[in-house]
């Protein structure tokens, strides 16, 4: 399908979107997310996002201390119907062959905020991640530029996500959901 056919379906589509509709439209390279109904386009990153949403995927996959869970990038995240997201890394069960990652199979998502998108992953998507009763979540703020740039981790009690590590200079230290320890600063220059 062009762009323009593309366009011209989103725009003319009456009412509200399904699960099947959405996943019916052709791949793009911009992120769209189904959001209760609704379409959701945010435009791609720069470099250093891309970078690190990499380098998070590796880093989560090489620090992860047995075979049950796999880090992706860029995942279909099904956490209720008609409500898909697509966080920057998923950390899911190992060896899903499927259309969409379903929230009870999602150990942590991660969240690296841009200019453009910052209070979509501070307020909504927090929100929603939490709703969608996903364990842990990791934002890395990056929307200041790298210099400023800052991560929380969230576990889930309660319903709510109570924060429970903070980077310190860019470097994040985590005892859960296991050990591990990164200078995100670095990781988004492309040094590892």
């Amino acid at each position: 399908m062009s762009t323009d056919a593309l366009y011209e379906a989103v725009f003319a589509h009456p009412g509200p979107w399904t699960e099947d509709e959405y996943f019916a439209l052709p791949e793009t390279p911009a992120r769209i997310e189904l959001v209760d109904g609704m379409l959701v386009v945010s435009p791609l990153s720069a470099v250093p996002h891309h970078r690190l949403v990499y380098e998070l995927t590796h880093l989560f996959n090489v620090t992860c201390p047995d075979g049950t869970w796999e880090g992706l990038p860029g995942s279909n995240v099904r956490l209720w119907k008609d409500h898909i997201r697509i966080p920057d890394v998923v950390v899911a069960r190992c060896g899903l062959d499927v259309l969409y990652v379903p929230a009870a199979d999602i150990l942590l998502l991660a969240e690296v905020t841009s200019p453009g998108n910052f209070r979509q992953d501070r307020i909504a998507k927090h929100t929603d991640y939490a709703e969608g009763g996903i364990p842990f979540y990791l934002r890395v703020d990056l929307h200041l530029g790298i210099d400023a740039l800052d991560a929380s981790a969230y576990e889930l009690v309660d319903g709510v996500y109570r924060e429970y590590a903070t980077s310190v200079d860019g470097v994040l230290r985590l005892e859960r959901p296991w050990l591990l320890e990164a200078d995100l600063r670095a990781l988004a220059r492309g040094r590892r």
